[in-house]
């Protein structure tokens, strides 16, 4: 296929094109760095891993997603009405490109930042913002505030890599234990 052809179908496409794409194809590949994250399942854990189902909510874990772009393409990727659950520790002028996506997609927005005030100001208006002590309450107030088709999404569009494994599995506990 070429990547003329790729465009054309829109990015909604592209994800499903390339999981079509035949497994021994792509091992024939000569790129070994493309070979190697796809043999490799670990680098799909934390990223929009649907953790469980209750009462016909999906529960997502994206704590991979550490940036806000990366955040975005989440968001963006998901038909269902959207609670996303925000860990954010940066600069809260750096979501200002996610004002489109969260007003098309998310109903309620749950912070857990020491700057939740400016990322409140950011996003009122747009949404529901509820400020969140910790994620312990925050998954609480999303169970509370979710109904079916939502979808509960935990993407904290900041961190770093070596503390992905450690919040993702502490959102996984939490949502089991609702």
């Amino acid at each position: 296929m070429t990547i003329e052809r790729l465009a054309t179908q829109g990015r909604k496409y592209i994800p499903k094109t390339l999981s079509e794409r035949n497994y021994e194809d792509v091992f024939k590949s000569r790129n070994t760095t493309l070979k190697n994250m796809l043999a490799d399942k670990s680098c799909f854990k934390h990223k929009n891993e649907i953790i469980a189902t209750i009462k016909g909510v999906n529960y997502v874990d994206d704590a991979k997603s550490i940036t806000s772009n990366s955040t975005w393409f989440t968001l963006e990727m998901t038909s269902n009405p959207i609670i996303w659950i925000l860990e954010f520790n940066g600069d809260y002028k750096q979501l200002s490109n996610m004002r489109n996506i969260v007003k098309q997609k998310v109903h309620t927005l749950i912070i857990i930042s020491k700057q939740s005030d400016g990322i409140s100001k950011l996003f009122t208006g747009l949404t529901n913002v509820i400020q969140s002590e910790d994620l312990v309450a925050a998954v609480k107030t999303a169970y509370y505030f979710a109904s079916s088709p939502d979808f509960v999404i935990y993407s904290p569009a900041s961190g770093n890599k070596e503390e992905i494994e450690a919040k993702g599995n502490n959102f996984a506990h939490l949502v089991r234990s609702l």
